[in-house]
């Protein structure tokens, strides 16, 4: 059986992508199973190869809210595969990581291959703790579960204090609490996991504005 962590690179840059399989090579537990050119074919590699860690990119073709979305749905719908978001820009990791990517680095990271091991290791065992946890710390509640449904929907937290008739405080306190029962740190993983443990039904869709 192959122990491998099994690796996408996606990336717009040829050269990147490929300088960034040469230092996987180095690597012995790592293998590369694929490279996508762009963020929808990203995306359906994550449904058919179900590969362990996709390395993404999140600026494509100088547009970094492609890649993001893309970050967004794959995690969405492929909820167990991790996701580094790679950027040359510092000032957009916080915005990947908001947006589901498990880890979100800069690219400078990936000259190292020690550094490099070290980094897909420890984004694997945090996605795999994730979901091997198939209980909650404790049920929702009858309105965190309409927050969380409202949420899955894509409603904004305008729309959802008008819904519920509740104050923003409420809300974001509800999606605190959402977050701390499902044991995950953002709205996103929330959604995804609420999928995960049939709290969700298939068949929702969300907005990329966070509420």
């Amino acid at each position: 059986m192959d122990t491998r962590i099994r690796v996408v690179i996606a990336d717009d840059l040829t050269l990147f992508r490929e300088g960034l399989k040469k230092v996987l090579a180095y690597i012995p537990n790592i293998h590369c199973v694929g490279e996508a050119h762009t963020p929808q074919e990203t995306i359906s590699m994550a449904s058919r190869l179900q590969p362990d860690i996709i390395m993404m990119d999140i600026s494509w073709y100088g547009d970094r809210w492609t890649g993001i979305h893309a970050i967004e749905q794959i995690k969405r719908q492929t909820p167990q595969v991790a996701v580094i978001a790679m950027t040359a820009y510092p000032e957009w990791i916080e915005q990947a990581q908001r947006k589901g990517a498990d880890i979100a680095v800069s690219k400078e990271v990936f000259n190292d291959s020690d550094q490099l091991e070290r980094l897909l290791e420890e984004v694997l065992r945090k996605v795999r703790q994730a979901h091997t946890r198939h209980t909650i710390t404790a049920p929702l509640t009858e309105r965190e579960k309409q927050v969380l449904r409202l949420m899955a929907r894509g409603a904004l937290i305008e729309e959802v204090m008008k819904e519920l008739s509740c104050s923003a405080g409420t809300i974001k306190r509800d999606v605190q609490n959402i977050c701390d029962k499902l044991q995950v740190t953002n709205r996103v993983h929330a959604i995804a996991r609420a999928y995960d443990l049939g709290i969700l039904k298939m068949g929702s869709s969300f907005s990329p504005e966070p509420i």
